[in-house]
């Protein structure tokens, strides 16, 4: 039995969790959220802290001493220094066998063309400093998942182009990806490891008015409008696919996975 460290219980993190409860390791989360009051016998709950002044992360009791795998989906938001708390991470559990983090594909330049792995980054993006502390801690067994659009049966982007008259860019190609093949792929790294950089998308890149549209009318009932206009990158997530001969299971095209999104979320 192994035991995951897990930081981060939002919409990603809660769902991996639950993904969790059927398996036979020990599940510690560590959230800034209160504690459940009732939770699986298999899952640990521990209250954190950011350190008002350089970001780092306190644990309210001390942290758990054997950790063989860790997984960081603490997103950048409302950090005074995201970079500094995800080293913070790192120091704490130097013998950490495997070291998970969610990226974002949003560290890449907003260069037009087909994007993989070496694509040109953006030098001060807080998520790519948080990457480079990362790899600097642990060179050999850490990776880093770099995350298209993320969608599910309670989230989708769409909602936004739904606030204005007419939207931007809608010749630009939209890189997505469903929550569920983001869950598949962490499994496969907790029982296969093979540390790397790995961009996870969905391999179709329909225009933004064609497949905002689509979701709209099916969705919300709804018309948008787009520019004639725009261009954009297209993030090619065949790397994770052929190293862990996966395929990507859940089509961003599939309305009967997004129907819960509601119209509710106008």
């Amino acid at each position: 039995m192994k035991t995951i460290l897990i930081f981060g219980a939002g919409w990603l993190g809660n769902a991996f969790v639950e993904e969790l409860v059927s398996s036979k390791h020990k599940i510690i989360v560590a959230s800034r959220r209160p504690i459940p009051q009732k939770s699986h016998p298999n899952i640990e709950y521990r209250k954190i802290f950011f350190h008002i002044q350089s970001g780092a992360i306190e644990f309210e009791f001390p942290p758990p001493q054997k950790v063989n795998d860790i997984i960081v989906m603490l997103p950048p938001t409302q950090m005074v220094d995201y970079a500094h708390t995800i080293d913070s991470i790192c120091r704490q559990f130097p013998s950490v066998g495997h070291f998970i983090f969610t990226s974002s594909t949003g560290v890449y330049e907003d260069h037009s063309g087909t994007v993989n792995e070496d694509g040109v980054l953006k030098k001060v993006h807080p998520v790519v400093l948080a990457e480079r502390k990362i790899q600097m801690n642990f060179p050999n067994n850490a990776t880093i998942l770099r995350l298209a659009g993320l969608i599910g049966n309670d989230r989708h982007p769409a909602r936004y182009f739904l606030k204005k008259k007419i939207n931007p860019s809608g010749n630009a190609p939209v890189n997505l990806i469903h929550r569920k093949d983001i869950l598949k792929a962490l499994n496969l790294l907790l029982e296969n490891p093979c540390p790397g950089i790995y961009n996870l998308c969905y391999p179709s890149h329909p225009t933004k008015s064609d497949y905002y549209g689509q979701i709209a009318r099916k969705i919300f009932q709804t018309e948008l409008e787009f520019e004639n206009q725009g261009e954009g990158k297209v993030i090619n997530g065949s790397k994770f696919a052929n190293t862990f001969h996966y395929e990507y299971k859940y089509d961003i095209r599939d309305i009967d996975h997004l129907q819960e999104v509601g119209i509710d979320n106008k």
